[in-house]
């Protein structure tokens, strides 16, 4: 079962996946004080984790963030019982390099990266 994908790309499954809402609201005080709040909308935000990825999904993911403003993820939610598609933007990808001497190979830890809907 895939629960994330970039650009319709298949990438290593995620470690943890949390889903919350972003609120774009704007508020104001009237001059008794009282705060007026206008609710423009809600947006999601996905943010996804990986304890560990492949220098090969590393750099696919790299280079789907930097493929433009925007990109399109595929994740599964609470809400429906299939895969949600979004338009969002990826943004505070963070990562450490990680060498697995075992396989000799370089790796990256901790990645993660948080996406917000268009």
């Amino acid at each position: 079962m895939v629960f994330f994908r970039i650009n319709s790309k298949s990438i290593k499954q995620p470690s943890e996946i949390t889903h919350s809402f972003e609120s774009l609201d704007k508020f104001e005080r009237t001059m008794n004080g009282t705060m007026v709040v206008d609710l423009i909308g809600r947006k999601d935000k996905i943010d996804v984790s990986w304890d560990y990825l492949s220098d090969t999904d590393m750099k696919l993911l790299a280079l789907e963030l930097r493929s433009g403003a925007f990109v399109t993820i595929d994740y599964n939610t609470a809400e429906q019982s299939d895969i949600k598609t979004i338009t969002a933007r990826g943004t505070d990808l963070t990562y450490m390099p990680y060498y697995d001497w075992a396989r000799k190979r370089l790796m990256w830890q901790g990645v993660s990266v948080s996406f917000v809907e268009r």
